[in-house]
């Protein structure tokens, strides 16, 4: 996929096949983490973004991929 990028991170949040939300990094294979709520592993997803420089978050939807920025207000 195109957001899959050489040398960056990128942390996806998608429907897994459990039917939960996983939260997981381009580097591994397992998801990092997954929860019943989209909205809480997105917030997940971004805290996690934050701590990886150059670092990208996406959002799988039924659609495709919806790229996001880590959200500013959060950093220290």
């Amino acid at each position: 996929m195109g957001f899959d990028q050489k040398g960056t991170v990128v942390i996806c949040v998608s429907r897994g096949e459990s039917g939960r939300w996983d939260v997981s990094e381009n580097e591994f294979e397992d998801p990092l983490a997954s929860f019943d709520d989209k909205q809480d592993a997105c917030d997940y997803a971004n805290k996690l973004t934050m701590t990886k420089q150059g670092a990208s978050m996406v959002v799988l939807n039924a659609g495709g991929p919806s790229p996001m920025q880590a959200r500013d207000s959060l950093r220290p």
